[in-house]
């Protein structure tokens, strides 16, 4: 997404399965690289990280 992702917006680069389909790959923001899950972050699994991110989303969007 060459102008950045809008929060709210699903990546262009998420698969069906929502993997990164650029993940090792050098054009790969840098922004999405440096993310660092840390066990806060992750919770007890998938559906504790994906509110997180959702929540990182909602606190980032643009008013």
């Amino acid at each position: 997404m060459p102008n950045g992702k809008p929060a709210g917006v699903r990546c262009i680069q998420l698969t069906d399965d929502n993997r990164c389909a650029i993940f090792g790959r050098p054009e790969r923001p840098s922004v999405c690289s440096s993310l660092r899950a840390e066990p806060m972050m992750c919770g007890t699994g998938r559906m504790h990280a994906l509110a997180w991110l959702a929540q990182l989303e909602t606190a980032t969007a643009s008013r």
